[in-house]
């Protein structure tokens, strides 16, 4: 499928050929939204019929324009884009590309269409006068593929975030397309989510499907036959995950993110370790055991039981459920791996509890059920999700402590977003309580005054914008704490200047005329113009190419230091081991466990169990662990504690 001969693209790299014609041509094409600043600017790429490519990019370079070309939702300006032998910008053509190339977007919400997610799936496929019998048949299927079977009667709006994209999905892929283009389509999934879809995009290219994915995930990306990276709306690098992915330098330069085991890799060989430059942690850790085979120890037993006791964790983490988990890690008598304590450290007075909280979106349900006298227990779902499950929060104890960063892990459909909508009273909880700054947040004008005091920022907050102007969205907040308009025109300075904008450049100007990053941005001064005491934010990196991600995390590390208590919400383990004093673990509902990001992340079975990962330094630690290699597992594994433990055995 694509082990072809490779010749020069116009970006000097290397691109496959065949005696077949390319199923989509881009040629020289540059487009323009208004008509001075270049999206796309001379891009010329190939994709052959049965690829799976990847493209890169930092944002603004021009990514989801050209994915919109490629079924024709956009025309260019200059140069030509065939799809399946049809000119994009003959309009006879439109239907029938369409037809044959299904996109997936970045933002569940601008796609679904139906209340309910089985109509929704049905949309595409039954405007194509799909018979009925196929349809059920199409629906059935492409909600099993992406883990959503039993849903089909389930309300659109009240799903999660990542459930939703994932309803997206199965309706792009009902229609059973010849091309699927995937924009960013993964952002708002799980880590178990990320590799189901994976598993069902690998699937169908196995099966012959041409699919396109956009993406800022790396180990996404070293899975495609090819990477296509634009930068400025140019075609910067052409090639194979294997050669441009070990690019570090390259990838810094192009604000993409570097896979952290071809960055381990180079620290290793400046250390002296003549490893294989990698892009998986499983590649480096095979060049590892090659390089330093003759340190590895039979440390832990008989080496067919610790095999066996790796392949029960395996199954566990694909299929199986916390109590499970459970059982498998108190099973485990491996000496790479100690049980963390579940507790927390001490910190700051409690400025928020959730104590005893249940919730449920389905209030009849729950009364019917109560007068019943039962809770059924849910059944476990392939991806980590039940449709029997009618408590989106269960019996969940927790705190928020002053000046802490305290982190929010979770399965897709945990209840992550519904838990820290109960911090400033956006919820009221069907069972517990939620005190907030000393007031039960559901007595009489409680939630108006914790609104003052906490602060939410939402996943993707530019939706949240709404005023004709910049200045007028950031003062909406404040004018309703009934401040005067001088301390009004104070705070929109202010928080415009700590959110990096310049209020006399920005001011004035509509908020939808600004980029997705610059919106980002004002729709979150428009929290911290409320001076908020408590910021809780809901995935506020997620679509954010590195270089930005970085920026804003940044700003609120900034903002934490200076003394404002932080909740951020996050798939990402990394972030919440370098940010977060403290990390709380939802599953189904549930508090799974708390404790600092050592305490926490040193339990990868259980996490890998529930839908979530650890940090990747502490995954390659564990890979060389269970290889025999004694790295120390005391502390949380970082990469300069790698390299220094390798360093040691030169």
């Amino acid at each position: 499928m694509t082990g072809k001969p490779l010749p020069e693209d116009p970006a000097g790299n290397s691109a496959p050929v065949s005696a077949e014609a390319p199923i989509i041509c881009v040629r020289d094409v540059s487009f323009t939204y208004d008509g001075e600043a270049f999206a796309l600017s001379g891009a010329s790429a190939q994709i052959e019929r049965g690829e799976f490519v990847c493209i890169l990019g930092g944002n603004g370079s021009g990514k989801s324009t050209l994915a919109k070309h490629l079924n024709a939702l956009l025309v260019p300006d200059k140069g030509r884009v065939e799809v399946c032998g049809m000119d994009t910008s003959e309009r006879q053509h439109t239907y029938a590309i369409r037809q044959s190339a299904g996109m997936v977007f970045q933002n569940p919400d601008d796609q679904l269409v139906a209340s309910l997610v089985e109509d929704d799936v049905a949309f595409g496929p039954e405007n194509l006068g799909v018979p009925t019998a196929e349809l059920r048949q199409r629906v059935t299927q492409r909600l099993e593929d992406v883990g959503l079977s039993g849903f089909e009667k389930h309300e659109t709006h009240a799903l999660s975030g990542g459930q939703k994209q994932r309803v997206a999905i199965a309706g792009a892929l009902a229609m059973n397309p010849e091309i699927l283009i995937l924009d960013e389509a993964s952002a708002m999934l799980d880590p178990r989510g990320r590799k189901g879809l994976m598993r069902v995009v690998r699937s169908l290219n196995d099966q012959g499907m041409t699919v396109v994915m956009i993406t800022h995930f790396m180990e996404e990306a070293a899975l495609a036959d090819r990477v296509i990276v634009l930068d400025e709306g140019k075609v910067a690098r052409v090639g194979t995950p294997q050669e441009v992915l070990v690019d570090v330098d390259a990838l810094s330069a192009l604000n993409l993110e570097v896979p952290f085991a071809a960055e381990l890799s180079q620290a290793l060989r400046r250390a002296g370790a003549p490893v294989t430059a990698a892009v998986t942690e499983e590649e480096l850790a095979k060049s590892v055991f090659s390089l330093f085979g003759s340190h590895v120890a039979k440390a832990c037993g008989d080496e067919g039981e610790d095999a066996e006791r790796r392949s029960a964790h395996d199954e566990v983490a694909s299929q199986g459920s916390p109590a499970e988990a459970a059982a498998v890690r108190e099973d485990s008598t491996s000496c790479t791996k100690t049980s963390a304590p579940s507790t927390a450290p001490a910190g700051g007075d409690a400025l928020i509890q959730l104590e005893g909280v249940s919730f449920t979106y389905d209030t009849a349900e729950a009364r019917r059920q109560r007068k019943a006298g039962k809770k059924p227990a849910p059944k476990q779902a392939k991806w980590g999700n039940s449709p029997e499950a009618l408590w989106a929060l269960d019996n969940v104890t927790l705190e928020v402590r002053k000046g802490e960063f305290l982190g929010i892990a979770g399965h897709t459909g945990s209840g992550k977003s519904t838990l820290i909508q109960h911090m400033n009273g956006i919820l009221h909880p069907t069972n517990g309580r939620v005190v907030a700054f000393g007031r039960d947040v559901a007595e009489k004008g409680a939630a108006n005054d914790v609104r003052g005091h906490v602060g939410v920022v939402f996943q993707y907050p530019e939706n949240q914008l709404f005023a004709a102007t910049v200045a007028e969205d950031v003062a909406f907040g404040p004018r309703n704490l009934g401040l005067s308009e001088e301390e009004v025109s104070a705070r929109i300075e202010r928080s415009l200047r700590t959110v990096g904008l310049d209020p006399e450049e920005i001011d004035a100007r509509s908020p939808f005329e600004l980029s997705g990053g610059q919106q980002r941005r004002v729709a979150f001064a428009g929290v911290l113009a409320m001076e908020p005491e408590v910021l809780v934010l809901d995935e506020p990196a997620a679509g954010l190419d590195p270089k930005a991600r970085k920026s804003f995390l940044d700003m609120v590390s900034h903002l934490h230091e200076e003394g404002l208590t932080v909740v951020m919400v996050s798939h990402n383990m990394d972030d919440l081991a370098n940010l977060c004093d403290r990390v709380a673990v939802m599953s189904e509902g549930k508090l799974l466990m708390e404790g600092t990001p050592a305490e926490v992340f040193s339990r990868a079975d259980e996490l890998t169990a529930v839908g979530l990962a650890t940090t990747s330094p502490e995954h390659f630690a564990n890979l060389l662990r269970e290889g025999g290699l004694a790295v120390a597992h005391e502390e949380l594994a970082t990469e300069d504690s790698i390299v220094s433990y390798l360093r040691g055995l030169l």
